[in-house]
């Protein structure tokens, strides 16, 4: 099965804590990946952080639904595939470091495999639009005042 891996780091205008709150607020990506269709918070940590999520994506390929586990970490979070349609595994990771109290760098990695028979400049492509696609929208949420960023989360379900 193909394996692809896409990486990219874009600064965002957030601290480090609202950048990390963004992102383990996983039901908000409905919002901010252009991808997500649809996101479900299965279980969480003790703390509040997740641990499952259910999503469906649709992507120039296809269209999937995949289940994924969380890890987190002070400067970021790490997740694996446990199912998927489409994907056979998926790991991705979210690398931060605080630039400043309003600038932290964002580092998005995501290694995908699936059983597609897809060229390999077709899928190199779809994946580095994705992890594009994603911190475009993950800037361009937190360049939104926070009260309103918030508030405008309604999520597809």
């Amino acid at each position: 099965m193909p394996t692809d891996i896409a990486s990219r780091t874009t600064e965002v205008p957030a601290g480090l804590a609202r950048v990390l709150s963004q992102l383990r607020d996983v039901e908000s990506q409905t919002r901010w990946v252009p991808q997500i269709r649809e996101a479900e918070l299965l279980e969480s940590n003790p703390d509040g952080t997740p641990l499952t999520a259910r999503f469906r994506a649709s992507t120039p390929v296809g269209s999937d639904a995949y289940t994924l586990t969380y890890r987190h970490r002070p400067d970021g979070m790490d997740w694996s595939l446990v199912e998927g349609r489409l994907q056979s595994a998926q790991d991705g990771r979210y690398d931060l470091r605080e630039l400043s109290q309003r600038r932290t760098a964002v580092t998005f990695e995501l290694r995908i495999s699936h059983g597609l028979p897809l060229p390999g400049f077709i899928r190199r492509s779809v994946l580095d639009g994705l992890v594009r696609d994603t911190l475009n929208g993950l800037r361009d949420d937190l360049s939104k005042p926070a009260a309103k960023a918030k508030s405008s989360g309604a999520h597809k379900h």
